[in-house]
């Protein structure tokens, strides 16, 4: 059956693909989080963290901003936030330090559960995205110290975010996501598969290539990078999911693609978000893109460098994969 030719049996098939690959991923790992949570798992974490808050730049009562951020979301994060007192202390140097290290390292067993799904192993992503945090964090510290830039206080506008104490309100608000993401998902695929049948599909991919380029990334993995950009990890993830599982990415494509998006994505919500914060605009959405062009060129630099039997052990999740993309007759079949 088709629709403006649009083949709709292949859609649904597609739309229950994506959202089968993530929903079975993101509610397990949701109820553990929250268990975690409830067990004091953010607390024993923060201990941890504060060294590497103060390394940055922060104060260590901001520590448990950045565990609960890590653990679970942005919101989270700025929930937490907004209960301290020292927020109005905060200067615009410490808010864009603080957002910084929000964007790259947020939702990570959530996001690091959808890239081993789509390719990577958790171990890479979750080492990739904090040390990156870090030492993005760190530089951008002692620039902004040794310059004395950026020391006004902040302008923070957090509004009063309701916290969902029990199982039941916190179910309730895991639902009414999970219903949104499914809507999201459908009105993407559907999206882009009018896209490809009116050849804009084609025109991304071609605009696309410049950058693509730049970074080392093939441009089979044009859509599925401006999907993760502007939309999320998650729905970019998925779209990455689907394409690995029909062959149609391989691993290096894959491993590629998944460095930069878990760097750098979901450009518009995430970045409006931490914009509450009132922190330099320049520094979270410029100078963050500039570094993870950076970072991204370089790894995908050492990939093509090391052998890859390395690099598979270490950063590449092959379960993912089908079959055929497990055997490898030469190395070149993976670039």
């Amino acid at each position: 059956m088709t629709l403006f030719s649009i083949d709709l049996k292949e859609l649904a098939e597609d739309i229950i693909t994506v959202s089968w690959s993530l929903f079975r991923v993101m509610i397990p790992t949701l109820i553990v989080v929250k268990i975690a949570q409830d067990l004091g798992a953010v607390d024993i974490l923060d201990i941890w963290l504060q060294p590497v808050t103060e390394l940055i730049g922060l104060p260590a009562a901001l520590s448990i901003v950045l565990t609960t951020t890590m653990l679970t979301n942005p919101y989270a994060g700025l929930i937490v936030l907004a209960s301290l007192e020292m927020i109005t202390e905060l200067s615009v140097a410490e808010t864009s330090i603080l957002a910084s290290f929000m964007l790259f390292a947020h939702a990570l067993p959530v996001e690091a559960v959808i890239s081993r799904q789509a390719g990577t192993k958790i171990i890479f992503v979750v080492c990739l995205r904090v040390f990156t945090a870090v030492i993005f964090c760190f530089l951008l510290n002692q620039v902004l110290t040794s310059f004395d830039l950026l020391q006004q206080k902040a302008l923070i506008h957090l509004p009063e975010f309701q916290v969902a104490p029990s199982w039941f309100e916190w179910s309730v608000d895991q639902i009414k996501g999970l219903i949104f993401i499914q809507i999201v998902i459908i009105a993407l695929l559907t999206a882009l598969a009018i896209l490809k049948i009116l050849g804009i599909e084609r025109l991304i991919a071609l605009c696309m290539r410049p950058f693509l380029n730049l970074i080392k990334i093939d441009e089979n993995a044009s859509t599925i990078m401006v999907v993760g950009l502007t939309l999320g990890l998650g729905f970019g993830g998925g779209l990455m999911i689907k394409e690995v599982k029909a062959g149609h990415v391989n691993k290096m494509q894959a491993l590629s693609a998944l460095v930069f998006i878990n760097l750098f994505h979901s450009v518009f919500e995430d970045t409006a978000l931490m914009m509450l914060l009132g922190p330099s605009f320049l520094v979270i959405l410029v100078l963050r893109f500039l570094f993870c062009v950076l970072v991204t060129f370089l790894l995908i630099a050492a990939f093509r460098i090391l052998a890859w039997p390395i690099v598979e052990w270490a950063c590449v999740s092959s379960k993912s994969f089908p079959p055929t993309a497990n055997r490898h007759p030469d190395q070149k079949a993976n670039f």
